[in-house]
């Protein structure tokens, strides 16, 4: 079991690691807006949605890693009052209670949804370009999926170490 916990974390790791790269062209992007609007008077009419598009992309297919590393923000003022295998399981109460039933709605929803949005080839309407949001939908899909899969391995870490015998 744990060799799959290994995958599931290095395949997290790997993605997060791939998905930084969306932030430099996230920067390119807002240069060559800046650029063309300020030194040409020309802004252009995709950067906006782009951006948006880039920076979602890196944080949603990040999340995971970052839960793996136990780096996102969190309130554990009861845990370090707690002796270790206590603060394991409420960890593990945690996310069979609120995360993992979270993930549950999602997940049996979304799907649907971005199948729905790449069978009318959905545009985003808001913008001035038209984009199309199936992409978009997608990689939100995708990272919400990845997310679940680290709560999974989190949440059994949690429970093995609040079982677990001291010696």
């Amino acid at each position: 079991m744990e060799r799959i916990f290994v995958f599931i974390d290095r395949f997290n790791e790997a993605l997060s690691r791939l998905a930084s790269w969306l932030l430099v062209a996230l920067v390119l992007t807002l240069a060559y807006e800046v650029a063309s609007r300020y030194l040409f008077g020309r802004p252009t009419l995709w950067s906006y949605d782009l951006s948006y598009m880039l920076t979602s992309a890196a944080l949603v297919l990040s999340m995971a890693h970052v839960l793996q590393r136990n780096e996102h923000v969190r309130v554990d003022i009861l845990p370090h009052l707690l002796p270790p295998r206590w603060a394991a399981a409420l960890e593990a109460l945690l996310y069979i209670s609120l995360l993992l039933p979270f993930f549950y709605l999602l997940l049996s929803v979304m799907p649907g949804h971005v199948l729905y949005s790449w069978q009318v080839k959905e545009r985003y309407t808001a913008g001035t370009w038209l984009p199309p949001i199936y992409p978009f939908k997608t990689w939100v899909l995708l990272g919400m999926v990845l997310l679940a899969l680290q709560a999974l391995v989190q949440f059994a870490r949690a429970l093995r170490s609040a079982l677990r015998r001291t010696q």
